[in-house]
């Protein structure tokens, strides 16, 4: 016979014949480390032998924590639809816009570089998009291509564009990636 060490304050003895080793499956198929956790039971509430006051104070808090439960479980349904939905717009859009992307972002299989999308950004752009298109001419300087990088990311970071419609969203999302992507090849070639 041994104690297991995390409840050996509560005197719970197992045999040793019963415990699985760690990380292993037991036979119910719950793994052996993982403590089971048992929720508290509001349908059998025992009220025998309490006074009537404590009985309806009980009685109103049951209820209060089902609907509090249901409230609850309710929210999280709403927020997974919504998250289902959100994803499943993106998917429509990721396939029509993704050639379109591509076709910016890449140039005969090869990735273009910083320069070329950064002068090329405010056709790829939706409108209302707060751009001012650049010229290659302007980007000849290192100083002014990193400028007007961070310039552009605040126009399509991610947690700049939750606000726009999943079309506009989307191409946020691919042209930050893709500007990222070229910002890490002009970083690495200087």
């Amino acid at each position: 016979v041994t104690v297991d060490p995390k409840t050996a304050n509560g005197g719970t003895v197992k045999k040793a014949s019963q415990s699985a080793p760690p990380g292993v499956a037991d036979s119910s198929g719950a793994d052996a480390n993982k403590p089971k956790l048992k929720g508290v039971s509001l349908d059998n509430v025992n009220l025998a032998g309490k006074s009537a006051a404590v009985a309806t104070a009980v009685q109103s808090r049951v209820n209060e924590m089902k609907t509090s439960q249901q409230k609850a479980l309710n929210e999280i349904r709403e927020r997974e639809a919504a998250k289902k939905k959100s994803e499943d717009e993106e998917d429509v859009v990721r396939r029509r816009l993704e050639p379109k992307i591509k076709a910016w972002a890449e140039e005969h299989g090869k990735k273009k570089q910083l320069r070329a999308l950064l002068a090329s950004l405010d056709t790829i752009l939706w409108p209302g998009a707060k751009w001012k298109p650049v010229n290659l001419g302007d980007l000849l300087d290192d100083r002014k291509v990193k400028l007007n990088f961070h310039k552009a990311s605040r126009v399509v970071h991610p947690d700049k564009t939750m606000s726009l419609n999943a079309e506009e969203r989307f191409i946020a999302k691919r042209i930050f990636d893709a500007l990222s992507q070229a910002k890490t090849e002009f970083d690495n070639s200087k």
